[in-house]
């Protein structure tokens, strides 16, 4: 029996769930354990069957009795020790339990089934809140609509800040709404924060920008929603916003991302932008 541990925020819980459809293709039997996000307290905990009303391929079992069967009987690939190789999770495995440690933040994992990913991930429109189909009825009616992603909250102290909240700075976006003039015919912004006071104190925005900070909680995946409907995106270094890039289904579309996830060089994810994505210098 083959199981994928289920961990994160929405945006490494969609990356491990795309994982885990490219891994169903050569093992139907695979299934999700949820185990440790039954008492995830971070973010807004277990969010892709509420959000995605996927089916229930999950496995739960108790957090004392799971700890005593993975040390016996399960034998862990950990994404982190593999060196990218795609070798441990297509290879044949003889023992009971093989369970799969990581967060995948690479298209490799799912490229042979992005349509599979895609449908996956489509959103249930009915459970939009009324101020969000306005805005979405709004982001229609505009020709140019360009999603701008500041994402605050837990990126702007301790550990957090030190590898990745001092990335995206006001310079970064600055750099990329100079771009965004540069390539797109009278571009209207909608500038999507946990903090929309900084935004308007710090960024360069023009007039008439749309702020959209309503969204809290388990409300937030709405925000990616809508991302996803304009037809370019500035993101920041989040799994949460690259997923609105790459569920953006405009064929022409500028995305504009940091040249670099982490402030700290030793840390890296390679094959996280697609290649036609524009990196942004962030210093």
């Amino acid at each position: 029996m083959r199981l994928i541990k289920v961990t994160g925020g929405l945006g490494n819980q969609m990356f491990i769930y795309a994982m885990y459809l490219g891994m169903k293709e050569l093992f139907p039997g695979v299934r999700l354990d949820i185990s440790d996000m039954v008492h995830y307290e971070k973010h807004n905990g277990y969010e892709l069957r509420r959000v995605f009303d996927l089916p229930n391929d999950e496995f739960c079992i108790n957090q004392p009795f799971k700890k005593i069967i993975e040390f016996l009987f399960f034998k862990t690939i950990l994404e982190r020790k593999q060196g990218g190789s795609l070798e441990p999770y297509r290879c044949k495995y003889y023992w009971p339990f093989v369970y799969f440690k990581g967060f995948y933040q690479s298209e490799k994992y799912f490229a042979d089934v992005r349509d599979r990913v895609r449908a996956a991930f489509s959103f249930d429109l009915s459970l939009l809140s009324d101020r969000t189909k306005k805005l979405l009825s709004s982001i229609g009616k505009d020709s140019t609509p360009v999603s701008v992603h500041v994402r605050r909250g837990d990126y702007t102290s301790g550990s957090t800040w030190n590898m990745l909240g001092c990335v995206c700075t006001s310079v970064y976006y600055d750099r990329c709404l100079s771009v965004v003039f540069s390539r797109v015919e009278n571009p209207k912004f909608y500038v999507f924060s946990d903090d929309v006071d900084w935004v308007r104190c710090n960024l360069s925005l023009p007039e008439g920008c749309v702020f959209v900070d309503w969204n809290r909680e388990n409300d937030s995946w709405q925000d990616m929603f809508l991302m996803s409907c304009c037809s370019h995106n500035v993101i920041c270094n989040s799994t949460f916003s690259r997923w609105v890039a790459w569920l953006n289904g405009n064929r022409q579309k500028i995305v504009l991302c940091p040249d670099r996830w982490f402030a700290n060089s030793e840390c890296t994810t390679p094959d996280l932008i697609p290649s036609d994505w524009i990196k942004v210098k962030t210093s």
